[in-house]
């Protein structure tokens, strides 16, 4: 046997060796906890509307059809384009991003904990972290937020070291403009931390670090320009959008004090159901007293408030939207607890294990409506489950008894058949948007409706704005799901407009 046969053996040995070293590192660890608790509990059906933007924007980008929505996230895309390419569709592409996210933000987390405070608090950091029933629930689903959180979370890890003098205004550059192309409003919430870590650099280092970043920028932003028909045109559907969405958000516009309550009410009922069992070592708030020592000083505390001061101010007075959007700034609340517990002697950990297990009961255990239906929602796995079957029962009652070219669907939930079944034909009518219902009533007889003959509501819930004197709905039942509609028989009319619907009798 000579040398050169041995050679490859030996290095094949190395890597093996050291992938194994790695694994068994706390990093390594964390990874693989995020995997196996997300993967396998993962959505099986696009869960949100802006889910089956991602989604339909996989196969053709367009801002202007929301595919996706501004302001155009196309560095997610482009990662989804290679990971559908990988896992065969949307929705499992989709969500291992999520899943990866999540990993990577646990490792990030946990090695600012490290940082920070020592290696107590990183780990209670990630653990904080990987338990938090909305952390959790955003890992499983089609929707880029925990990605993000992984890339704020680097972005925050190269601005606390840059801001300590190290040389790394390049990669925190090039973070900070992938961050921004992931979902672009970073170029806000992340400014004054990206600015904040050049503090620490000599001014050649900072001007070098700008002109990366923006020269990185360009690289997504020049094509998103184009791939939306210009820049006049991308402003043009942007105002349009923000007409749209910001009209009851905006607290310097039409929405005034009644927003800002909105705002603000959903901004701290999202933050504490982020933080959740890790809240309980709050109580904790008298050793704060203690940290006079000199590893206090070595907290980066203006760069901490940097990063949560910018997006909570956006949140409160201009738009605060769904659940999720909290990731950007929670990690540095976690870290807080992290600190706590990990400092707080037998009660501290007292204190952080029991968050975590009421955590992990929380998303694992609890209903989704703990107090009732008509009590508060909480986002967990019984939410996951049960959205995945309501779609999956609903849409395979409509394929087994309505044939598309014989049926009017009406739905809340419109853009999904956008991808599930575009063959139907979709009257939207929003359960609590009236944006999302007809501006002007419209008359519908069966004669003019191309060979309709039967009206489905795709949510039972619909039955609500049926109209006094319409023929009584029926149902129809397939593989235990139940939807409500009528058979629309010659003669009949429908009547469809912003007040309600119904299917009547004679002209």
């Amino acid at each position: 046997m000579n040398l050169s046969s041995i050679i490859p053996h030996v290095r094949v040995r190395q890597w093996t060796d050291r992938a194994f070293g790695l694994a068994l590192r706390p990093e390594g660890i964390l990874v693989l906890f995020a995997l196996v608790t997300r993967w396998p509990l993962r959505g099986r059906w696009l869960y949100h509307w802006d889910s089956v933007n991602f989604a339909l924007a996989l196969d053709h980008f367009d801002v202007a059809r929301g595919q996706p929505h501004i302001p155009g996230y196309p560095l997610y895309v482009g990662l989804g384009r290679i990971s559908r390419w990988i896992f065969g569709d949307a929705q499992t592409a989709l969500v291992a991003l999520s899943v990866a996210g999540t990993a990577m933000a646990a490792v990030l987390i946990y090695r600012l904990g490290v940082e920070w405070w020592g290696s107590e608090a990183g780990k209670w950091a990630a653990v904080f972290w990987l338990s938090s029933p909305l952390v959790w629930f955003y890992g499983e689903i089609a929707l880029p937020h925990a990605l993000d959180a992984g890339f704020v979370l680097l972005v925050v890890w190269l601005a606390w070291r840059c801001a300590r003098g190290e040389r790394l205004h390049r990669p925190l550059a090039l973070a900070m403009a992938f961050s921004a192309g992931l979902r672009p409003q970073n170029l806000l919430f992340l400014g004054l931390v990206f600015l904040w870590g050049l503090r620490g650099q000599p001014w050649r280092q900072r001007m070098e670090g700008i002109l990366w970043l923006g020269g990185s920028v360009l690289l997504w932003l020049v094509p998103l320009m184009i791939l939306s028909g210009g820049l006049l045109r991308y402003l043009e559907i942007s105002r349009a959008y923000n007409a749209h969405f910001l009209a009851s958000t905006l607290v310097f516009g039409p929405g005034g004090i009644a927003a800002l309550q909105r705002n603000l009410g959903k901004l701290t009922a999202y933050t504490g159901y982020g933080l959740a069992g890790a809240g309980l070592v709050v109580t904790q708030i008298p050793l704060i007293l203690r940290w006079s020592n000199p590893r206090l000083l070595q907290f980066p505390w203006v760069g901490w408030v940097l990063w949560i001061a910018p997006a909570m101010a956006f949140y409160a007075f201009v738009h605060m939207g769904q659940q999720g959007l909290v990731l950007v700034f929670l990690p540095a609340l976690i870290l807080l607890t992290a600190r706590i517990a990990g400092t707080g002697g037998s009660w501290g950990r007292g204190l952080g294990a029991a968050g975590v297990l009421l955590s992990v009961g929380i998303f694992l255990l609890a209903p989704e409506y703990p107090m009732g239906p008509d009590g508060i929602r909480l986002l967990n796995l019984s939410t996951l489950r049960n959205h995945d079957a309501a779609l999956a029962g609903r849409f395979a009652l409509l394929h087994a008894q309505f044939p598309p070219e014989r049926t009017l669907v009406v739905a809340s939930q419109w853009r999904f058949f956008d991808f599930y079944a575009p063959e139907y034909r979709v009257l939207p009518f929003g359960l609590e948007d009236p944006a999302e219902r007809p501006r002007t009533e419209q008359l519908f007889t069966r004669e003019g409706s191309g060979g309709v003959t039967a009206i489905v509501l795709f949510e039972p819930e619909l039955t609500r704005w049926v109209r006094p004197g319409s023929q009584p709905w029926r149902w129809w039942e397939h593989g235990g799901t139940r939807l409500p509609g009528w058979a629309w028989e010659p003669g009949d009319r429908w009547v469809y407009g912003p007040e309600g619907f119904g299917l009547f009798r004679g002209p």
